[in-house]
């Protein structure tokens, strides 16, 4: 429930949301998204999925899964399995905890979460119990879930990249924010609620600003330099 025009609104928006721990553009998304959370509170329930950019944008063939290569060493993997273990063991509410200490811990704090003592460590750093994550990453028990919710992304709704949310089981939508002085502002709100009434309409197929062709472009230079 929020207020508008002094009056108490109650909608329930169901979200699904896929993500990836190392995208910049995905960290902002789930600092914005947590920041509506906190004023929209249970109006507002996220189901978050993985996606791996490394298998999207790998060159390896339509037929190589990164999460069933074992000699493949990713960096893509290990945090989704770690946060989908402690949902399983822990619940939502440290999920949440859990899923943004990692975003800050890889942007902010630059730490390895490919490495699952790193992973054990922010879990322990939060004050869980880390017995059943650790055997989890040991045993890789969620690299198959993990694997399955990129290609329901990719199969089923043919997405891209990330962050893209689907409203209310709506259309996916790829959303890319900048930083700056919006975040943490009455936009936070104004913004969400502008996306989840333009971005269900069918006829709209896509709002592109140049700048983002500019960052893309960078993007896949850089990509390309580091091969």
């Amino acid at each position: 429930m929020y207020s508008e025009g002094g009056q108490q609104v109650s909608h329930t928006y169901n979200f699904t949301v896929w993500s990836c721990y190392v995208c910049p553009y995905a960290w902002r998304a789930a600092e914005w998204l947590e920041r509506v959370q906190d004023k929209l509170d249970d109006d507002l329930q996220i189901t978050w999925k993985s996606f791996l950019l490394e298998q999207a944008n790998s060159r390896r063939g339509a037929q190589w899964k990164a999460w069933q290569d074992p000699r493949f060493t990713s960096r893509d993997i290990p945090p989704h399995e770690a946060a989908k273990s402690v949902l399983t063991h822990h619940g939502p509410d440290a999920f949440k905890q859990f899923h943004m200490a990692v975003f800050r811990a890889y942007h902010l704090d630059k730490r390895d979460i490919a490495n699952p003592l790193e992973l054990v460590a922010i879990a322990r750093e939060l004050g869980f119990e880390t017995a059943a994550l650790e055997e989890d990453l040991r045993t890789r028990k969620f690299k198959e879930v993990v694997g399955a919710d990129h290609e329901e992304a990719d199969e089923q709704y043919d997405i891209f990249g990330v962050p893209t949310l689907l409203f209310d089981g709506q259309q996916p939508t790829f959303v890319k924010l900048a930083e700056g002085k919006w975040e943490g502002t009455d936009d936070d709100l104004e913004l969400f609620r502008a996306l989840t009434t333009t971005a269900p309409r069918p006829y709209v197929m896509e709002i592109k600003k140049p700048a983002s062709a500019t960052a893309a472009a960078a993007s896949a230079a850089r990509r390309e330099r580091e091969g």
